[in-house]
């Protein structure tokens, strides 16, 4: 299976562009939270970051983890066990690269 061809989404209404293909959120498994998945871009493998997971909730409040990404470390899960799937507005990656969205359902 090769690369993914399609195009990437627009920047959102912030004008922050889209995360990594690979990158993305949803529902746990229990339904009670979301999981947000990090995927450390190929060409940057061989360099530590920190990155940081930004919840934004539909009545206006933000939750976030931070991470420190390790060079070579390919994946980071964050778990908002306490953030319902219907209850995010966006979900962003903040780091060295700056700020991008996380495609989730429905996007």
């Amino acid at each position: 299976m090769g690369l993914s061809i399609c195009p990437p989404p627009p920047p959102d209404a912030e004008g922050n562009p889209a995360c990594f293909y690979s990158d993305g959120w949803q529902a746990t498994s229990s339904g009670a939270g979301i999981e947000v998945w990090y995927f450390h871009e190929p060409q940057n493998m061989a360099k530590p970051d920190k990155v940081t997971a930004v919840v934004r909730k539909k009545d206006g409040t933000i939750e976030s983890q931070e991470a420190d990404i390790e060079a070579g470390q390919q994946v980071r899960r964050f778990e908002f066990a306490t953030i319902n799937q219907s209850a995010v507005a966006e979900v962003f990656f903040d780091s060295s690269a700056g700020r991008c969205f996380v495609i989730g359902p429905g996007s």
